[in-house]
């Protein structure tokens, strides 16, 4: 009886995957973990934020490039 309940799951699968309802259902999954990934992370960082720990690259103030000599160690 389960051979036959699983042949039936089986053939459902296949028709789903074959007229891309699989595809949207699968896609529409991936979008809403993604998006519970996302707000998790957007949590976090703001946490981090407000403790000092995590700055975001675009805060930081540009550094220009310093023209000089190389130390000794590497210039010899």
């Amino acid at each position: 009886m389960l051979e036959g309940r699983k042949d039936k799951l089986h053939q459902a699968y296949l028709k789903r995957k074959a007229s891309g309802a699989q595809k949207r259902y699968e896609d529409k999954i991936k979008a809403k973990k993604k998006a519970e990934m996302d707000a998790k992370k957007d949590t976090i960082r703001a946490e981090d934020r407000a403790r000092g720990v995590y700055v975001h690259v675009g805060d930081l103030p540009p550094q220009v490039p310093q023209k000089g000599t190389l130390p000794a160690k590497i210039a010899s």
